[in-house]
């Protein structure tokens, strides 16, 4: 999903200052009921966003009331809402496309008004979307990404059945995440997923990640067959999707087709990112010379992130970076199958770190 392009329309300065977005005080005191979202809810939900997010909220759009109305009437997205009886919006979630597979859709946008959050309305909110949303998308699977700053939105997957699936290292900014928010500071999340497809698969992973993709597909009840790695000769050029999140300073690869000239895209892509950002890159599992790909960038010191399960409508490995080797000492973590993928992202990390070349720098080899 992607936010409005340069030069289109307004920015998001002279959003906020149109739609008078900080300027609606909803009351502490008020009950709600639990809908799905209408086009008149629009100008809600983007009062809601800049309460959260204020102006750092990664994508444009969600300023923009007429374009947050088309996109969820165009059936890209869908939400369920909170609001009052006057029609104030307190709560949201939705789920939205987020792979290049129709069907893949990720549960995310959990937004609450600041004074209306001791109330359940999160969880109500949550179960409310994942037992209508996914019938309504006819999604193959859903994402969720479950932040580390508290266990919540862990239990709420484990409840509605999403399981870890990976550990996205310092992936956005802390800043809507913590009252004491410094420059730099990063959150990381629990990658989860339920899939709803279970066609059986065959995949190409190097042996480094082979018995913890097992387990999962297990944990999952994924039918899939490992072919054995083999020397792909890979092309000049690679086949790539860039998906920058300039104001989180995240950059994702989704990764069609590996090449020779991996190594430098992604380095092209680190000095891009700067000293506090992250990559990421995605590889589809469905292609033999996937296991060469992951190869290549784990010689970068690219670790494990997670298996994304019908990313590519086949399956896919995420691999992560930053300049400095990520801290895995703070993270706040709930069930075992959690740890399992949080240990194998910190086993990988130093694996692949004692050879790495410099961040935004060319490859030594």
């Amino acid at each position: 999903m992607s936010g409005r392009t340069k030069g289109e329309s307004m920015d998001r300065d002279a959003l906020i200052v149109a739609h008078r977005l900080g300027d609606c005080e909803v009351p502490p005191d008020e009950d709600y009921a639990i809908s799905l979202i209408s086009p008149q809810d629009a100008l809600g939900v983007a009062r809601l966003t800049y309460s959260v997010y204020g102006d750092q909220h990664p994508f444009d759009y969600v300023y923009d009331p007429s374009e947050i109305a088309q996109r969820y009437a165009s059936g890209t997205q869908h939400a369920v809402v909170a609001k009052s009886r006057q029609g104030h919006v307190l709560g949201m979630i939705g789920i939205y496309r987020c792979s290049p597979w129709p069907r893949l859709f990720e549960l995310a946008q959990l937004m609450i008004l600041k004074n209306q959050r001791s109330k359940g309305m999160a969880r109500d909110l949550w179960l409310q979307a994942m037992e209508r949303l996914p019938d309504m998308a006819q999604a193959g699977a859903i994402f969720g990404e479950a932040v580390c700053t508290h266990t919540f939105s862990q239990r709420m997957c484990e409840t509605t059945g999403m399981i870890p699936c990976g550990i996205a290292m310092d992936a956005i900014l802390a800043k809507a995440y913590s009252d004491d928010y410094r420059h730099g500071d990063r959150t990381s999340l629990v990658l989860t997923v339920k899939p709803m497809l279970f066609t059986p698969q065959t995949v190409h992973l190097p042996a480094a990640y082979r018995a913890a993709y097992v387990d999962f597909c297990a944990r999952a009840g994924l039918d899939r067959q490992i072919e054995a790695s083999s020397q792909a000769t890979l092309p000049e050029s690679s086949r790539v999707e860039i998906i920058d999140f300039e104001k989180a300073a995240c950059i994702k690869v989704w990764v069609h087709e590996p090449g020779r000239d991996l190594e430098r895209i992604v380095s092209d892509l680190e000095r891009k990112a700067g000293d506090d950002g992250i990559v990421q890159a995605v590889f589809d599992l469905g292609r033999p010379d996937a296991p060469a790909g992951i190869a290549a960038l784990n010689s970068r010191g690219y670790y494990f992130g997670g298996f994304m399960p019908y990313w590519f409508e086949t399956d896919a490995v995420m691999l992560q970076r930053r300049r400095s080797p990520s801290s895995f000492q703070d993270l706040r973590l709930y069930g075992d199958s959690v740890q399992a993928v949080v240990a194998l992202a910190e086993r990988d990390q130093r694996r692949v770190t004692m050879r790495q070349a410099g961040w935004g720098e060319a490859s030594k080899g």
